[in-house]
């Protein structure tokens, strides 16, 4: 029988869920009701509603041409093209006799460097497949948010210790809520294009990292300014060659170091921000790193890879353990209480696990056990909820985890318990939006004290907030 037999029923077309008290899952209209009419929980949440018509989306890439002003000379457009799209793209131009009509042997030679040029790269995919994509294709390749290209919101981040939320936009804006104020921050420079991630220091009132397409951006936004532009100066851009776009950045629960992650490099970097410094951890095998994840007390890393490779890293030796994946990579990953550690292949509806005593232990034999099975199935509403996991969140008590299905436009939540060393998974409630709404993105607040709160960006633009409450004596 399918676990989601039991969950309670949908509401139907003219309501929608409002949030779940001691197991009472409160339901009202989806014109006229209230989520203050059940619980006052998030009333000094920051009400947000990104939609469409907010920003200027950001011209796609198929339409930034790679030809500037004819009234330039020549190398004034080779070196334009070589800074703007890199030295491939300005060998292209220079061996173009559309432009370049005034020095024809500059014109051959530029034509057979650039046949040595692509010989090198077709050699370079050959050996390392996961450099294929370049540039924003990879960010959208291995983001867990739904069509993160086109999606109003592209990541969600909650501060560690305050009611306070960040959102990445379509225009690649970073905004800022916070309960405390009523105005909203927005960060953005010139170098922070097509981001991919979001993370905000803990122990830090005003520090919040951006990984995006140059690299990481460290912005420090002072919460007792009345800015609601900072400045660029405000920003810290952090980048290496050859680690770019970054595809995920993660601070240490401690708050002392922020890693970042490219699916086209091998190499996860460990950031020390205040000495702009960064050190390489390296493995061969397994391609790209695509996103990292922290365990909550610190001591580990979950490092997922472009291939079916994962590792475990202990953060005392730095030194990794190596899994396999079965089928295809993992595409979301997230850890719990006791060092119990969540993750999901891509196109399989399993959320496996491992816990403390299958990692760095020296067990060879050790094997990650699954504990729900989410195959896809059709409700008594017609509606169709499981199949493949596209991103899953576990909130910080450990007592929910959230999923985020690729074929489904609804979410499920599953209440979970740890007894001994066996993780216990049994249903909670789904979360449907309004109309023709589909989720692109998910998150749990981490200060949230009336139980958990889960926080959902719909393709519309809104930002829900769904409190999952429970009393002592319940």
């Amino acid at each position: 029988m399918s676990i989601f037999s039991g969950f309670p029923e949908l509401p139907n077309p003219e309501e929608t869920a409002f949030c779940k008290i001691n197991e009472v899952y409160c339901c009202g209209n989806v014109r006229y009701g209230n989520i203050s009419t059940f619980t006052n929980s998030t009333k000094n949440h920051p009400k947000i509603n990104v939609t469409k018509d907010l920003h200027h989306h950001r011209l796609s890439d198929e339409n930034i041409s790679m030809y500037v002003d004819v009234e330039d000379n020549l190398l004034k457009k080779i070196t334009s093209v070589w800074y703007k799209q890199g030295f491939v793209e300005a060998l292209s131009v220079a061996a173009d006799p559309n432009v370049n009509r005034d020095s024809k042997t500059l014109a051959i030679t530029a034509s057979y460097a650039l046949k040595v040029a692509n010989l090198f790269t077709a050699l370079r995919y050959f050996m390392q497949p996961h450099l294929k994509d370049i540039g924003p294709k990879i960010v959208s390749k291995y983001s867990r948010t739904r069509n993160w290209g086109s999606a109003p919101v592209k990541c969600i981040a909650w501060h560690p210790h305050t009611t306070k939320i960040a959102l990445a936009t379509a225009d690649d804006n970073v905004r800022v809520y916070c309960s405390e104020v009523s105005f909203v921050s927005t960060l953005k420079c010139k170098a922070q294009g097509h981001v991919s991630s979001l993370s905000w220091r803990p122990y830090s009132a005003s520090e919040i990292a951006v990984g995006c397409e140059q690299g990481v951006i460290v912005w420090t936004v002072d919460p007792n300014s009345m800015f609601t532009k900072p400045s660029s100066s405000n920003a810290v851009v952090l980048k290496r060659a050859g680690h770019s776009p970054v595809t995920d950045v993660s601070w240490s629960p401690n708050g002392d170091l922020l890693i970042s992650c490219c699916g086209a490099d091998t190499s996860m970097l460990v950031w020390d921000v205040a000495m702009e410094t960064a050190i390489p951890l390296r493995r061969v095998a397994g391609g790209g790193i695509v996103f990292a994840r922290w365990s909550l007390t610190a001591n580990k890393i979950f490092a997922a890879t472009s291939s079916i490779i994962f590792r475990v890293w202990d953060t005392q030796s730095w030194t990794p353990e190596r899994w396999c994946a079965r089928g295809c990579r993992v595409v979301a990953a997230c850890w719990g209480p006791k060092d119990v550690v969540l993750f999901a292949a891509k196109g399989e509806p399993i959320v496996y696990a491992l816990n403390n005593t299958g990692l760095m232990n020296g067990a060879k034999t050790s094997k990650a056990q699954p504990v729900l099975d989410v195959t896809k199935v059709e409700l008594s509403s017609g509606d169709l909820v499981g199949g493949p996991i596209l991103d899953m969140c576990w909130d910080p008590s450990g007592r929910y985890l959230a999923l985020l299905f690729e074929e489904s436009h609804i979410i499920a939540v599953f209440s979970t318990t740890q007894l001994m060393m066996q993780l216990s998974v049994t249903p909670c409630c789904f979360i449907t939006g309004i109309e023709n709404e589909v989720p692109s993105t998910l998150a749990f607040q981490h200060n949230f004290t009336d139980g958990a709160c889960l926080t959902i960006a719909w393709s519309s633009g809104r930002i829900q907030h769904f409190p999952i409450i429970y009393t002592d004596g319940y």
